[in-house]
């Protein structure tokens, strides 16, 4: 189980994500199902507040295939969703926060910036 500390870090992080107008939030379809699920999961107002801000501040792209192509030799069984997400920061050079290892060959092989939840929290609070 994770400390206390460490998710208040990490719902810090996605508060300051959310509150500073100087940061855009990027990401596609997948994304907000993803985060769909984590309200369904905890139902609180709490997480469909998040949920609300984090989609309304998200910029939605829809990879282009040839980006999805340049991705997919990165993935050892290609999982959509990842894939998509590495295509979509590929496409528009946002930085990828995750601590998913399936996005480490692609981060590792420079293809895109990948920080994970650690390297933010210490970057950005």
């Amino acid at each position: 189980m994770k400390g206390p500390g460490r998710q208040t870090d990490s719902l810090r992080l996605l508060t300051r994500l959310v509150e500073d107008d100087h940061i855009e939030l990027i990401g596609n379809a997948y994304l907000v199902a993803e985060i769909g699920k984590y309200a369904e999961v905890f139902p609180s107002i709490t997480a469909a507040g998040l949920l609300h801000a984090v989609v309304g501040k998200l910029t939605l792209v829809a990879p282009d295939p040839r980006f999805t192509a340049a991705c997919l030799p990165y993935f050892a069984a290609p999982d959509l969703p990842d894939l998509l997400h590495g295509a979509t920061c590929l496409q528009t050079g946002a930085l990828l926060i995750s601590n998913d290892r399936h996005f480490d060959r692609i981060a590792k092989a420079g293809v895109i910036r990948r920080m994970t939840l650690t390297e933010a929290v210490r970057a950005l609070l």
